[in-house]
């Protein structure tokens, strides 16, 4: 069975601050190492599930934050940034090269809006305010589910902090395994666990998901498609364009 791994990180254990995600920010390296170890972990409960091979697709910022020599050496690697040639479905791409029969969502956060989400946005956060699917406001999880959906791969595991596993289970079903890895206490603050009990959380969730994958249809949004794209300011959809 095959497994792609979509990761993020604003949900990975211990990040909480915009520091934490950028290469010009403070800890920022040592995030990467918790983002790696993250995404290890569920790959270990992937494996445990039943997984014969994991892609993992880096979808944060530059896309190059992953640390390869540190990844689990059952996965594979999808780096480099989303441009007009490069991975035309960012956090996703890769999903269209091959079969798979599940797919995981790592180090997500909340969706734009969200009253005191940590690290809260959609996409792009400086410009966009709000994104809406058939009239659904929509996270970046959300709208990743439905893009696994249109090829016929169901979301079966996420993690990240409290607010986001809520948003997620609400739109993807309470029955979906997810792991919390840290209490939101406000936009860029948290109580986190430390990484061995936290990948201990998603190890477990990762292979639970994996054991129920076969109950699990893809999210399909049924046609026509309407996608509504709300930014701050109206200038703001020139910039966007």
């Amino acid at each position: 069975m095959r497994v792609f791994l979509s990761a993020d990180m604003e949900g990975v254990t211990g990040v909480c601050h915009g520091d934490h995600l950028m290469a010009s920010g403070h800890d920022y390296e040592r995030a990467r190492r918790w983002l790696t170890h993250d995404i290890n972990a569920a790959v270990e409960g992937a494996i445990a599930g039943g997984a014969s091979e994991v892609v993992v697709a880096d979808g944060h910022a530059t896309m190059r934050n992953v640390l390869i020599d540190e990844l689990h050496d059952s996965a594979r690697l999808v780096c480099g940034p989303a441009q007009p040639r490069n991975r035309r479905i960012v956090q996703v791409d890769g999903i269209e090269r091959g079969k798979y029969e599940a797919a995981m969502l790592v180090g997500y956060h909340s969706r734009a809006g969200t009253p005191g989400g940590l690290l809260s946005h959609t996409w792009v956060g400086r410009l966009v305010h709000e994104i809406r699917i058939q009239g659904r406001p929509a996270g970046e999880a959300l709208l990743n589910a439905y893009l696994f959906g249109h090829y016929g791969v169901p979301v079966v595991f996420a993690c990240g902090a409290d607010d986001f596993v809520r948003e997620v289970r609400a739109d993807l079903g309470d029955d979906l395994a997810t792991a919390t890895v840290k209490e939101t206490l406000g936009p860029t603050a948290c109580i986190a666990l430390p990484p061995a009990r936290s990948h201990a959380l998603i190890r477990a969730a990762a292979e639970q998901g994996m054991r129920q994958d076969r109950s699990r249809a893809p999210l399909v949004a049924e046609p026509p498609v309407v996608i509504e794209v709300e930014f701050h300011t109206a200038a703001m959809s020139v910039q966007g364009a």
